[in-house]
């Protein structure tokens, strides 16, 4: 047997403090009709009450709420099979991991907020099949496509400029190694067309020129390019670490601070075909991607047979409130002849 919601196993603390309730009650009136008056009079005024009802009463309405309760934490036992058809897109991630990603006009860098805006959207994606590429001046498959995102997140959290030692950012390079990505390793047979897009996260600053001749690629394969820009068009200096500390500004050989600021356009120019979001320094617009992906046909990758547990709350709910309403239709008063000949007694006199 398993739980639907387990978090709320506390709830069961409430069955003795409901039980502790109607004692307290008792003991409660108890003490009044002690305090009334004689009790050979007060136990005839209260003839019509029933005491045993009063107890019945109390014992269905706490198994009632018992009832309830324990549907609220769902039990689920029994399995069933359960077959599932997976459908998305292929999606490639093309993450820029150049010195100039660790600029921190975004906090705490553009590298890292890169990382975790990637990892908020791939919590939001279901079905599909997404992989990893870093670039800098060079590129190669950090993750290849996988419908594992756990995986995708370790290697997301080890993608840094040490990666990759080529200097710069070639988009081109990107971009090839993110179409060999979409290809079915040796062995593995791929025979249907599936809907393909890549995601550029970058700050912009391309250091190959002729964009137009990328995007044709992308064309030609059938795919659609989105880019998102991360950093500020400010501009920051870039920061230089040693063991894990800040202890310089990257400069250049006159020994000025090199400034790197986002490129916009160049972004915006890849993304032509596709659309163009922005991680800025308070804001993201990259969660918005989700629907456009969503408007891309879905492929069927296949479909899956697993087994699941029967979710079982619904007959603890149903015998709970038939139990409530069985004891809201008790009365607690019953007819008593010894008590309306008393009360007749007293009114004609």
């Amino acid at each position: 047997m398993e739980w639907l919601n387990p978090q709320y196993t506390w709830t069961l603390a409430l069955i003795p403090v409901v039980v502790g309730l109607f004692v307290l009650a008792a003991l409660r009136r108890r003490q009044l009709a002690e305090r009334f008056g004689e009790q050979a009079t007060i136990r005839r005024l209260a003839a019509s009450i029933s005491p045993q009802r009063r107890r019945w009463k109390a014992a269905l309405k706490t198994v009632g709420i018992a009832l309830i309760i324990l549907a609220l934490i769902g039990p689920r036992f029994g399995t069933r099979l359960k077959e599932v058809t997976r459908e998305g897109i292929d999606l490639v991630i093309a993450l820029d991991v150049s010195a100039s990603m660790m600029a921190e006009d975004v906090a705490p860098n553009r590298l890292d907020r890169a990382r975790n805006e990637i990892k908020n959207l791939i919590g939001d994606m279901d079905g599909d099949r997404i992989a990893l590429v870093t670039f800098a001046g060079d590129a190669f498959i950090q993750c290849p496509l996988t419908t594992d995102f756990g995986a995708l997140r370790l290697f997301l959290d080890v993608a840094d400029p040490s990666l990759i030692p080529t200097p710069g950012t070639d988009f081109g390079a990107a971009l090839q190694m993110a179409l060999q990505a979409f290809k079915a390793p040796t062995g593995t047979p791929d025979n249907e067309a599936r809907t393909r897009a890549i995601l550029f996260v970058s700050d912009g600053e391309n250091h190959i020129a002729d964009l137009e001749s990328i995007l044709q690629d992308a064309r030609d394969e059938g795919v659609v390019v989105y880019a998102a820009g991360v950093g500020e068009t400010d501009g920051a200096p870039i920061p230089v670490y040693r063991n894990g500390r800040r202890v310089d500004w990257k400069k250049d050989r006159t020994g000025a601070v090199v400034t790197t600021r986002l490129e916009e356009a160049v972004l915006q120019d890849l993304a032509q075909d596709g659309s163009y979001y922005r991680i800025a320094r308070t804001s993201s617009s990259l969660p918005r991607i989700t629907s456009a992906l969503d408007q891309l046909d879905q492929t069927t990758f296949g479909q899956e047979e697993f087994e699941e547990y029967e979710e079982r709350f619904q007959w603890p709910l149903l015998l709970g409130l038939l139990l409530l309403l069985l004891e809201w239709m008790i009365p607690e008063r019953i007819r008593s002849d010894s008590s309306t000949r008393f009360t007749s007694s007293h009114a004609s006199s």
